[in-house]
């Protein structure tokens, strides 16, 4: 809701500062359903998906850390690796950013950085990208390797939007709703079994609760 007093002294358009931020809600409400949706009333995410990849933790690995050895299994069981991206809650950055590399008893940083250069924008090729929408760090979901080309989402309605001034008429008020009409979820229904080895191939995978 908004008052006609807003709407007459709003030096911009105050209608159009409202769809665009509503474009930039729903952007991010079709963000964190793609990724954690339940298939109900919203798109089906691939953290419910029946093809997902569990990677469990390595043995003796400490709680809420990431390591090689974790890259490298999920790497090992993502479907067309080539068109995947990591994705990562940003409480995983200073973790990714200090992997190491095991060598003998010893090991090499994974990044060769500096402060000019930044943090890593790549993992083993492929791009990071940070999200809010991920799970925090050593919880389930908090690093992802997703194929997105393996995700189905179709648009039937495009964003909408109208306004009245009968809802809150008395109120001296005018109503906007917005709204469109789209679906989404996982293509694959179960992880593929390749024909000559025993571990599943999928276009989503996680990382397992590291407590």
């Amino acid at each position: 809701y908004a008052t006609e007093e807003i709407l007459t002294d709003s030096p911009v358009s105050f209608a159009a500062i409202l769809e665009a931020g509503f474009r930039d809600q729903f952007t991010s409400h079709l963000i964190n359903e793609r990724i954690n949706g339940t298939g109900v009333g919203e798109f089906e995410g691939v953290m419910k998906s029946a093809a997902l990849i569990t990677i469990a933790k390595e043995t003796g690995q400490d709680a809420a850390s990431i390591v090689y050895e974790n890259l490298i299994k999920m790497r090992a069981r993502c479907w067309k690796y080539s068109n995947a991206i990591w994705l990562a809650n940003h409480d995983c950055l200073p973790s990714l950013m200090s992997l190491v590399m095991p060598i003998g008893t010893g090991g090499v940083p994974l990044w060769q950085m500096n402060a000019r250069e930044g943090e890593p924008d790549r993992i083993l090729g492929r791009p990071v990208v940070l999200t809010e929408y991920c799970q925090t760090l050593g919880a389930l979901g908090d690093l992802m390797l997703i194929n997105w080309s393996e995700y189905l989402e179709g648009t039937y309605e495009a964003l909408q939007s109208a306004e009245s001034i009968h809802v809150r008429f008395v109120n001296h008020e005018r109503t906007f709703k917005f709204w469109l009409r789209n679906g989404g979820r996982c293509w694959w229904r179960s992880a593929l079994t390749p024909k000559n080895s025993a571990a599943t191939l999928s276009p989503f995978v996680t990382l397992a609760v590291r407590a």
